[in-house]
């Protein structure tokens, strides 16, 4: 993985796990309140708030889990082709 697409990668993470922290709380105090107050409405928002920043966590952690197993699946391919050139099995010609 190149730099720039990791650092992409990195920042969009950052900002799902962002939102979804902020749709959590936005959630958590509008059912809060919607409970104390007794209105209905406001409950039903909260939950289905709560719900959607539940949502937008696991999705978010379903990505970061995706790229770091393909991360892990390029390290280990260099550190075999790595292996291989240690142990002279590669055809690499050195400068």
């Amino acid at each position: 993985m190149s730099e720039t697409t990791g650092q992409a990668i990195a920042e969009a993470s950052s900002a799902v796990t962002s939102v979804s922290a902020k749709t959590a709380v936005g959630g958590s105090i509008a059912g809060l309140s919607g409970k104390f107050l007794g209105l209905d409405p406001v409950t039903a928002l909260g939950l289905v708030i709560a719900i959607s920043g539940l949502l937008v966590s696991f999705m978010s952690f379903l990505i970061n889990w995706y790229y770091k197993r393909q991360e892990n699946k390029r390290a280990d391919e260099l550190h075999q082709l790595a292996l291989q050139k240690a142990k002279g099995e590669c055809n690499v010609k050195q400068n």
